[in-house]
């Protein structure tokens, strides 16, 4: 996907650093693999009995305490709003209603114990689904994001269509498209009688918006999904080291905490120049590439072999963990992260983006899961 939108926009100007970083990946993926083929990680020992409950009430209680701190549910507050200005202050005020430590335990929740708890109590056909599903729903909306309900209930609805639980899948599209639209309506007060203080009124007629508007979402989405993450690719690329240098260690918090050196964020440190006409208009923004940029920006070449090698590594430990589990299994629990990987950090998608505890708590649990795939 990354190789379609970077030829797309760039043509093959950066084909050899790409083919450098999947060569490097596929030589330390393949001669590692030879090696570990008949090797697997050991199974938990632990009671699956003992563990569902803690983990119930976990995914629960974040939820529900995380709530009462935050004196209700937002998106519900919002409705009372009717100018556009207050309602997006309103969003931008929510992770600072609680202390950082809720921010935290709320991404872990919604990325991780939530959906797998879900996911557990569909493979186990437990009363208790029906009570993590609405509680999901209702936290997932009441926070205002609209990524929230696809990390919600992505896993469940991979699991229904690699399972072909059609209804299942019905419903979890349902629900995602019921809370998307939902949070449209709660984030826009002129849907709701109020107006829109940001901006000038629109010069085109009602009419022209209106035929428009479907073709405009359908290319936008396809231009994200197949043509942006790889556009972003590229241009690191024509920025570094023309415009802005590598940045030798110092794109690293860890690293620049012991050196002492000043931590730089290309992620937001390129946005003014991939964007100067928003960043004149004080517009501040963010410019996430695919994980392996993170390395090249730091160490050029080397960075993408490092990536690479890193990529691999933990490839390699969830062919051990995932041994002689199903491929419907598999694809449910890390085909969504992956894709991420597509623009954002992988040490961020394993640490604060829940796919390392979700691939714990499925180590936890693995004896019950292929007991009910055998």
């Amino acid at each position: 996907m990354l190789l379609f939108g970077n030829f797309f926009m760039f043509g093959g100007s950066h084909i050899w650093p790409l083919l450098l970083f999947l060569t490097s990946f596929f030589v330390t993926y393949l001669l590692a693999y030879q090696k570990l083929n008949k090797r697997s990680i050991p199974d938990s020992k632990l009671n699956f009995q003992v563990l569902i409950f803690p983990l119930i009430i976990l995914s629960l209680a974040i939820a529900g305490i995380h709530l009462i701190i935050m004196g209700g549910s937002p998106a519900f507050e919002s409705l009372d709003m009717l100018k556009t200005s207050e309602v997006n202050m309103h969003r931008k005020e929510i992770g600072i209603r609680a202390n950082s430590i809720w921010r935290y335990l709320s991404s872990m929740n919604i990325k991780a114990f939530l959906p797998f708890t879900l996911l557990l109590l569909l493979i186990t056909n437990r009363k208790m689904y029906w009570v993590v599903f609405f509680v999901g729903l209702f936290y997932t909306f009441s926070l205002m994001q609209k990524s929230h309900i696809l990390s919600f209930l992505m896993p469940v609805l991979l699991y229904s269509l690699f399972t072909k639980k059609w209804l299942f899948s019905l419903k979890y599209t349902a629900s995602i498209a019921l809370v998307i639209v939902g949070l449209v309506f709660v984030s826009n007060p002129p849907l709701r009688n109020g107006v829109n203080d940001l901006k000038e009124a629109p010069i085109k007629q009602v009419h022209v918006q209106k035929e428009s508007t479907l073709q405009k979402i359908s290319s936008s989405l396809l231009k994200r999904i197949f043509i942006t993450p790889g556009e972003m690719v590229g241009n690191w690329f024509e920025i570094i080291p023309e415009s802005k240098p590598f940045l030798k260690g110092k794109g690293y918090k860890s690293y620049c905490k012991i050196t002492g050196q000043e931590y730089h964020d290309y992620n937001l440190e390129l946005y003014p120049i991939l964007y100067p006409d928003y960043a004149k208009k004080g517009i501040q923004g963010s410019v996430n590439a695919a994980h392996f940029m993170r390395g090249y920006s730091n160490f050029g070449n080397l960075g993408l072999i490092l990536s690479a090698v890193f990529l691999a590594v933990v490839f390699l430990v969830l062919n051990l963990l995932f041994k002689n589990t199903t491929i419907e299994m598999r694809l449910t629990l890390n085909l969504f992260p992956i894709f991420l990987l597509s623009s954002g950090s992988l040490t961020t998608i394993l640490f604060s983006g829940g796919w390392g505890i979700v691939i714990i708590l499925f180590w936890c649990f693995k004896k019950e899961f292929d007991e009910k795939h055998k």
